[in-house]
């Protein structure tokens, strides 16, 4: 599966997205990224999605201790410091380099895009503001392969009216009825026109073997939906797809079934199908006292380029250096030994 799906995606870095009305989808060091976010969607309500959260980066320091915080991914509260997202929010921009968690903060209860704070852990009527502890990536993530990732926020989230977790599906069934999807993405097929707001789109899904029929391989991880006017477009990976009932799984309320992964060209839009994760899931949330992967795999990285680039051509040239000063030296013996064989030789023809 993964060979033949990364090779179709491959292929939409050579399409014109705009005018095909396709967003590309990117790989592992390439030089395009994964940004999707709800198109024509509706203006979210107080309380209708608590669980939803903008992961943020810093735009710009507009005073000695503010900066203007603008999203760069979604996510959804799935426990008291836990964020279900997509592994790719903290995917390298190039070989070298992940977003680090520490430049991220998590925001909980606000409906809009950018906001103006301190970025320091905080509890309003108005926001929630966490700083990272962890980050837990799948350790098979390759895109769009295994794109989950859990999130530990440093304090717990206090659940209010705006403020709430989802809980995960567990089991793995079409959900046919009404699901929606929620983000902070671009209002139409433009890059510059984005919402101020958070937007809620109504998403139909697709039957599994339909899925499967459609990308011609094994998608049993992932959800399918049909493209209309309201789905998903750039800004906002590690979305929700939430789902509002499972009569055999849950009375009544949402279930978390998917995370906003990737969009193909004429294709349809993909969500990492959260029930084929479950017992990753548990995994991941028991493991809080683990560091970040992402920072781990950054850190060898940059291990890995100082050895490559300094240390590495230090050692050849002190090996380099050695071996010539060493046979400089046995150059000097050769010449001293073979003068003496000289001076021997012209001792015994004269004796």
């Amino acid at each position: 599966m993964s060979v033949a799906l990364l090779l179709l995606l491959i292929s939409v870095d050579f399409v014109n997205t705009e005018s095909d009305n396709r967003v590309i989808t990117t790989l592992k060091y390439s030089k395009h990224y994964v940004h999707p976010s709800v198109v024509n969607g509706l203006p979210a309500k107080d309380g209708q999605v608590p669980y939803l959260v903008s992961l943020k980066e810093s735009l710009v320091k507009i005073s000695p201790i503010k900066k203007i915080w603008t999203n760069l991914c979604g996510g959804s509260i799935i426990g008291e410091r836990k964020v279900l997202t997509a592994a790719h929010c903290f995917e390298a921009k190039n070989f070298f380099y992940y977003k680090h968690p520490d430049h991220v903060r998590v925001v909980a209860g606000n409906f809009t895009t950018q906001l103006i704070h301190t970025g320091n852990t905080d509890t309003t009527e108005r926001a929630q503001w966490r700083r990272i502890g962890r980050v837990v990536l799948h350790k098979k993530f390759n895109f769009p392969d295994n794109d989950i990732a859990v999130v530990f926020v440093d304090t717990p989230w206090k659940y209010m009216v705006n403020v709430g977790y989802i809980v995960t599906a567990k089991r793995r069934t079409d959900y046919l009825d009404h699901c929606i999807s929620a983000g902070f993405g671009s209002i139409s097929r433009r890059k510059d026109e984005t919402s101020p707001v958070l937007l809620i789109a109504d998403m139909f899904l697709m039957p599994q073997t339909n899925c499967s029929t459609l990308w011609e391989m094994n998608m049993d991880n992932f959800i399918c939906t049909y493209s209309f006017m309201s789905d998903v477009s750039r800004g906002d990976s590690g979305g929700p797809l939430a789902c509002t009932l499972d009569p055999a799984e849950k009375k009544g309320g949402e279930l978390l079934v998917g995370i906003l992964s990737a969009k193909n060209f004429d294709k349809t839009p993909l969500f990492t199908r959260v029930s084929a994760y479950k017992d990753w899931i548990a995994r991941a949330s028991a493991s809080g006292g683990l560091k970040s992967v992402a920072f781990c795999v950054a850190i060898l990285k940059f291990v890995l380029f100082l050895l490559l680039c300094f240390v590495l051509p230090l050692f050849l040239f002190a090996i380099q250096t050695y071996l010539h000063l060493k046979d400089e030296k046995i150059r000097a013996v050769a010449a001293a030994y073979s003068f003496n064989l000289s001076a021997l030789s012209k001792d015994v023809y004269t004796y």
